[in-house]
């Protein structure tokens, strides 16, 4: 697809550098994009819809991704993104977030999906590019911006580790195709290897604080288990999704 068509030029507005403040005529223009999936039966948490049904899955999948656009929307001075999938679906996330703008994603694989949304910004006007992952309700928006922030003080990437091995945000200001096209993703040594790669090509790293991801059944009895003691809210789509669902299956 050519790089103009690149950005979805419907409904929602094209992506523009944001207007720098008159008190801060350098301050770095973001963007933090949501890699999204659009919901569809089969087509979200299926490990998840082994547990508690394809149906189940895909409406808990809507609650997970509710709230991480509540997270994006409480980032400030960001231009709120869903890099999404597939091409056809922009009328779902229209609908579910109009005030973000949209970018399709393109590749085979989710680390050249990865490496394109973010090289794409970062050379159409953008300073620094982030992207997050739409299965992690528990994420501080603080910590979102303390990545943005790490960059402006002279770390080259910042990235959140999950609690499975893998990573749940990466923060760049320069495209790093080595840390995303030819790193497995998903796996449980996801962010050893790309931590490898960010140290073998000598990059300044920070550290984000750590959350759970939601991917498997292993992971909805966690949740189960250790949300209750968090404030209303955090994460309240999901955990309110999660409380009907137990009481559907109490006998």
């Amino acid at each position: 697809m050519c790089a103009e068509c690149f950005l979805l030029r419907q409904r929602a507005p094209t992506i523009t550098p944001l207007v720098s403040n008159s008190n801060s005529p350098t301050k770095p223009r973001r963007i933090l994009m949501i890699m999204a999936k659009a919901p569809a039966r089969g087509q979200n948490k299926t490990r998840l819809g082994q547990l508690i049904g394809l149906e189940a899955a895909t409406a808990f999948y809507r609650c997970l991704l509710a709230d991480v656009l509540d997270i994006v929307r409480a980032v400030p001075d960001v231009t709120r993104a869903i890099a999404y999938t597939p091409a056809g679906s922009e009328a779902v996330f229209q609908e579910l977030a109009p005030d973000f703008e949209l970018v399709l994603q393109q590749g085979d694989l989710l680390g050249d999906r990865l490496h394109h949304v973010l090289q794409y910004c970062l050379t159409h006007g953008y300073d620094q590019a982030a992207v997050l992952s739409a299965d992690t309700p528990f994420v501080e928006p603080a910590a979102l911006s303390h990545g943005f922030a790490a960059l402006s003080n002279g770390a080259d990437m910042s990235i959140g580790p999950c609690e499975d091995g893998g990573w749940y945000v990466m923060h760049l200001h320069t495209p790093h195709p080595e840390l995303l096209v030819p790193i497995q993703m998903s796996t449980p040594h996801t962010l050893q290897d790309t931590l490898a790669a960010a140290q073998h090509a000598h990059l300044r790293i920070e550290l984000l604080p750590a959350t759970t991801d939601i991917d498997t059944p292993d992971d909805l009895a966690k949740v189960l288990h250790t949300s209750a003691h968090l404030p209303t809210q955090v994460a309240r789509h999901t955990r309110t999704w999660l409380t009907q669902w137990q009481h559907t299956q109490q006998p």
